[in-house]
């Protein structure tokens, strides 16, 4: 759950699981005549819809911290414990590779990446490896991929893309979603400059694929006022592309009890945000 600054007495809510959602449609997108367009594609849109879904489980009834407000995504392993969020994307997992295994490789990477500073793609975020029961996740996620990957292997539709090089790229192009996503929905209006956390405007300088024998890019998300960006370079097909989500307000202060946080949440005003991203 995304807790981003409203006004003085309130604070707006933004779901992980809406979050996901607005990285499918980066991914559902992506791709023009400069940037190759995803391979596969249902599968990775999949993974990109779904890789916060696990989420669902504890925000239909969400908690608050040590102090009494509600728990913002930034740091949540710490808030919730690690047991319960490492168990919110083992079920999410498991679910997606009920449903398509392909999708379930790249959210079990993702899964990884978020207590291993991305896998390496990016160094600004913590590293959570000393915990023995993040080590124990790693080794988990690691050994199911391994043994999702011959049985990927063996269907010839997926041969192109289960190549090391392939896999790292749609795993590196997981990330761009991820964090594209996390700069939109994690700030209101979108040029508010209250929250000082989370990705940058240019991706914490994520490396962004382009297309096979091209070098990776950095993009830069020029925010131009309270709903509009310039993206450069731009890459989806469609231009301007408008991403949809929606917000609850809850008050800004410490609340006694979980009861009294809830009654608040389920009752809080939604606020329909629209961000629209186009080419220069």
């Amino acid at each position: 759950m995304m807790v981003c600054p409203y006004d003085d007495s309130r604070v707006l809510l933004i779901l992980q699981t809406d979050h996901s959602r607005i990285a499918g449609l980066l991914a559902a997108h992506w791709g023009n005549d400069q940037f190759a367009r995803l391979q596969p594609y249902s599968s990775m849109v999949l993974a990109a819809q779904e890789h916060d879904s696990g989420w669902w489980d504890w925000e239909i009834k969400p908690s608050v911290n040590e102090q009494g407000y509600p728990s913002d995504y930034i740091g949540s392993i710490k808030h919730l414990g690690q047991r319960v969020w490492l168990d919110l994307y083992r079920r999410a997992i498991g679910r997606i590779a009920a449903r398509d295994l392909y999708a379930a490789y790249f959210v079990s990477m993702h899964g990884e990446a978020l207590l291993t500073k991305g896998m390496g793609l990016l160094p600004s975020m913590p590293d959570y490896t000393g915990d023995p029961a993040v080590q124990e996740f790693i080794a988990q996620q690691k050994e199911l991929r391994a043994g999702w990957l011959p049985t990927l292997k063996k269907n010839q539709e997926l041969t192109d893309v289960t190549t090391e090089k392939h896999l790292w790229t749609n795993f590196n192009l997981m990330e761009v979603f991820d964090q594209f996503a996390q700069f939109v929905c994690n700030r209101y209006p979108f040029n508010s400059q209250a929250r000082k956390n989370g990705p940058t405007h240019t991706l914490s300088g994520l490396a962004v694929p382009v297309a096979r024998e091209r070098p990776n890019v950095t993009l830069t998300i020029d925010v131009l006022d309270e709903a509009h960006a310039i993206v450069r370079p731009f890459p989806f097909d469609v231009s301007p592309l408008t991403l949809s989500f929606e917000g609850r307000l809850v008050a800004n202060r410490p609340f006694a009890s979980q009861e009294e946080f809830l009654q608040q949440f389920y009752r809080g005003q939604r606020i329909p945000i629209n961000y629209t991203m186009r080419a220069a």
